[in-house]
């Protein structure tokens, strides 16, 4: 074990003792842990504990390494804070240097203020940047030297002079091509817009580069700039006309000054989304299809692909990367965001990765490719995501975690050839053994091929059919991931069989398979779920006398539909946060709001359209009651903004007209999903007991 120098006196003991037991976990030789033979269930408090992340970033040689860290100790001390709310508490910035292994305090809390973020401008300086608890005219961005000397304040919010609102900065990129200078955005708070600007280093001065052009009827959502900082487009949202809601729009800056519009898509349709410039600094990257301004696709890939097109003439150029089962990335619409691999500057592309059954990786670097597959080698069984790096490509800051492992932080010094451990989130998991969660595909009834993750308990003997648990995701735009899932750990560690189903309407397996969901929610979409529990039987996993059915948000409503419509393939039903009530979905709050509403029309309907009303109430658990059979526990948050509290309130009162078997959970300071560790025990308590009663 490496031996750290003390801290700097000037930090009070009980901070120092906190600090220190994190500093001598770092750089330390990497070695596994063992488990013992026996089986020992985890906690509870184990498993809904938040592990403290740090923020990390090296220096531009790799000399030294710049964090955040928690002041408090990294240990599983429940408490009744959100996790937003812990995450806010004091934390310091520390440099340390990995030659002496020497740590620095820079910069911490001061007069209720504290570091947000931070850059490292070169070796000797780094960029911080500041808010505040206590108002938000404290807001700064200052530069200090990596000892924690000449902190220069550079700029920070100011309020307008003639009208309400504030003026607040904030990093916007660090570009290596404009030296001396970072780009910076400046909201306007009573315009709502983003204006971007040169911030000069050494005199302090902003230079204007572009500001938020205003179009009529949309929402301006992001810039796109090349590696030099010059601005080549923007894009929009549509917020007002008939396309409202459903419409992305690309605009290119013309040599006028004004823009023209390069590209526009529906949602659902065939897209293409530019993403970064290309090392050349004129090619775009953009992931999507080739879609041409006529709306004629250049050979159709379904799965979103990676393609090259020239940022002049807008022709596509080559299609660098697809893959016929995965999206590369898929938001809903907006702007595309790959895991990609560029050097400092934009110089060179070592690479990206995207999700596929795990995370796939794609290398344009044979260097770079060796590195990681060697830091792959040394952690099996576990994703290695290599964060930052030196300029020479000599040190490297990569995670690992796995379905078992929620991360840590390492540094790989190649000209020592030492893997060494940074900092570990939640370090009191690895004292437990946990379940696998692996990978499978499925075919749905009708012929389409699905995917979804299945966990066995830890201690599952081959052969056993076992109680199981069905846990569709929320969304329903959404997937299921591949890595640690404490609610999945949760219902493993207790014995219990987990299938998590990325059914049709999911995120990331192409267009055809989204749209074949539309209108579906309660129908084909449900059938989905019960043909992978139909997959899991023909394994011979499933006591299908023993299943409950459980889920969050839209798979909360999956599990109360599972109740109304399909009762005699359950045992028990836990739906928590759950939507009952498809035809008041224009009510349904802060988070479904008028803007959104188009979208919600295409997939799901319209209940102003008959027809369309007929189907959502026809798919409504709230109107069916009458037909549950098994026993129940609903769960809410009052505060809950994405479903409104009263349709869980109606639900209930609907199961209780009824005399049907439930549970009812309220968690009054709560919302859409409870956050404070406290009340996340509860909920596992409350799952605990419920199905030690009702599942054998």
């Amino acid at each position: 074990m490496l031996t750290l120098i003390n801290v700097i006196n000037s930090i009070n003991n009980n901070a120092y003792n906190s600090l220190k037991a994190l500093f001598l976990s770092f750089l330390l030789a990497f070695s596994f842990t063992s488990q013992t033979d026996e089986y020992v269930p985890i906690p509870l408090d184990k498993l809904v504990c938040y592990g403290q992340g740090t923020q990390q970033q090296l220096s531009p040689s790799g000399e030294f390494l710049a964090a955040m860290v928690p002041v408090d100790d990294n240990v599983c001390d429940i408490k009744d804070e959100t996790d937003q709310e812990m995450m806010a508490t004091d934390r310091v910035l520390v440099v340390t240097n990995l030659e002496t292994m020497e740590p620095k305090i820079i910069s911490g809390t001061t007069a209720g203020s504290a570091v947000t973020s931070f850059r490292w401008l070169n070796d000797e300086r780094l960029l911080v940047s500041r808010d505040s608890r206590a108002g938000i005219d404290s807001a700064s961005l200052y530069t200090v030297d990596r000892d924690g000397k000449n902190t220069t304040l550079l700029i920070k919010a100011k309020a307008f002079r003639n009208k309400p609102g504030y003026q607040v900065p904030s990093l916007y990129g660090v570009y290596p091509r404009v030296p001396g200078k970072v780009m910076i955005s400046l909201f306007n708070t009573g315009s709502r817009s983003r204006d971007l600007y040169w911030l000069d280093l050494e005199t302090k001065r902003t230079e204007l580069v572009a500001r938020e052009p205003s179009v009529p009827g949309e929402l301006v959502t992001g810039w796109m700039l090349d590696w030099e900082g010059v601005p080549y487009g923007f894009e929009t949202f549509m917020e007002e006309g008939p396309n409202k809601g459903i419409e992305t729009t690309f605009y290119k800056f013309t040599d006028n000054g004004g823009y023209e519009k390069v590209l526009s898509c529906m949602h659902q349709a065939a897209c293409f989304f530019p993403q970064s410039f290309d090392i050349d600094n004129k090619s775009i990257l953009g992931v999507g299809q080739a879609v041409l301004p006529n709306g004629q696709i250049i050979n159709e890939t379904d799965t979103n692909a990676l393609w090259s097109i020239n940022s002049e003439t807008g022709e596509y150029q080559e299609m660098i990367y697809h893959d016929p089962d995965y999206d590369l990335s898929s938001p809903m619409h907006g702007m595309y965001s790959m895991n990609m691999w560029f050097s400092s500057g934009g110089y060179e592309l070592y690479g990206f990765s995207y999700e596929g059954a795990k995370t796939e990786k794609v290398y344009f670097d044979e260097y770079f490719a060796s590195v990681d597959k060697s830091l792959e080698a040394i952690f099996p069984d576990h994703e290695v995501r290599i964060r930052d790096w030196s300029d020479d490509l000599t040190r490297f800051l990569f995670t690992v975690s796995s379905d078992k492992d929620p991360g840590a932080s390492y540094l790989f010094d190649l000209s020592k050839g030492k893997v060494s451990k940074v900092s570990e989130s939640a370090p009191w998991i690895k004292n437990y053994q946990l379940a696998d969660i692996e990978p499978f595909t499925y075919t749905s009834r009708d012929g389409i091929k699905l995917h979804g993750y299945i966990t066995l308990p830890p201690n599952y003997k081959d052969g056993e059919k076992i109680p199981f648990i069905i846990h569709p995701h929320g969304g329903p735009n959404a997937r299921d991931y591949w890595g640690y899932n404490p609610e999945v750990q949760f219902y493993a560690t207790r014995g219990y069989g987990v299938i998590q189903m990325d059914y049709r309407g999911s995120t990331g397996y192409g267009r055809k398979e989204m749209i074949l969901a539309n209108h579906q929610m309660g129908k084909k979409m449900q059938e989905d779920k019960y043909d992978a529990l139909m997959w899991a039987n023909d394994q011979g996993y499933v006591d299908m006398d023993n299943v409950c059915i459980s889920g969050a948000s839209y798979g909360g409503y999956a599990a109360m539909q599972a109740a109304t419509k399909n009762p005699e393939l359950f045992k028990c039903i836990i739906a928590y946060v759950g939507v009952y009530d498809l035809t008041s979905m224009d009510l349904r709050g802060l988070q479904w709001s008028e803007l959104g509403m188009p979208m919600e029309y295409i997939e799901k309907g319209d209940p102003r359209d008959p027809d369309d009303y007929k189907n959502l109430y026809e798919n409504s658990p709230l109107f069916f009651a009458e037909n549950v059979e098994d026993p129940i526990l609903i769960i809410t948050g009052r505060r809950d903004t994405q479903v409104r509290f009263q349709e869980t309130v109606d639900m209930v009162n609907e199961l209780k007209k009824y005399n049907k078997d439930y549970k009812y959970i309220i968690k009054g300071e709560e919302g859409h999903g409870f956050r404070r560790e406290t009340a996340r025990l509860e909920l596992f308590q409350d799952y605990e007991e419920f199905l030690t009663e009702h599942l054998n």
